[in-house]
């Protein structure tokens, strides 16, 4: 029953689930492209489509977090400067989104041109924010590794760095795999075979829930 309820508690959260239904839908994409299996490609691909048509509806997280983060004064120009454009990008790429399910669907009738465009336009935000969400997870990374070295250090030190560590390497990942959507002749975009996108996606999912976990032991129990 424990873990029956260690289950129930990962997939009540959407974010939470939204990791789970990833990490099944990348690891179902990484088999169909080694074993060259269409069935499971097609699987992959309807996970996919569900995780598109639930993120129709983050806007309001993306603009809570905008405004909770608010012009990041606390961090400095420069760093602020990043997290509120990370911030600007990440609803930008919702947006594109949004018009992407609509042309999926047939419902946003467009030009092959403009159709392109638009889809370039979602694969660039994503890849511009899950590069500057790396970026700042370094800065965060380096952070950690200062408290973890310091002679008052807490007793938690040394999991928050493994977990700053831990995020640093998924947002590495998540990098690749973004810009390998993006055209032939943008960096990668393109170039890598989809069997190694798919495990540079799978190995970021498999970090995603390593970090929740994490999270979640260094969080204290509430009251």
């Amino acid at each position: 029953m424990d873990l029956v309820n260690e289950i129930c508690d990962l997939l009540q959260c959407h974010v939470n689930r939204d990791k789970v239904v990833s990490l099944a839908s990348y690891t179902l994409k990484l088999w169909g492209a080694t074993a060259e299996r269409k069935d499971l490609l097609t699987a992959s691909a309807r996970l996919a489509s569900a995780r598109a048509t639930l993120r129709l509806f983050d806007d309001a997280a993306a603009l809570k977090n905008m405004v909770t983060y608010g012009l990041g004064e606390k961090d400095g120009l420069f760093w602020g400067t990043l997290g509120v454009t990370n911030g600007v990008l990440t609803l930008a790429y919702l947006q594109a989104e949004k018009l992407v399910w609509l042309l999926d669907t047939g419902v946003l009738k467009l030009s092959t041109e403009a159709g392109d465009r638009v889809r370039i336009a979602h694969k660039l935000f994503w890849s511009l924010a899950a590069f500057l969400g790396f970026i700042r997870s370094l800065r965060a990374l380096h952070l950690a590794a200062q408290v973890a070295q310091s002679p008052s250090r807490p007793l938690c030190a040394g999991a928050r760095y493994s977990t700053a560590r831990l995020t640093s390497t998924k947002l590495a990942l998540d990098v690749v795999h973004a810009v390998s959507w993006l055209p032939r002749g943008w960096l990668w975009g393109g170039v890598l075979p989809q069997s190694r996108v798919a495990a540079a996606a799978t190995a970021s999912g498999v970090l995603a829930l390593v970090i929740h976990y994490n999270t979640k032991r260094l969080t204290p129990p509430a009251k």
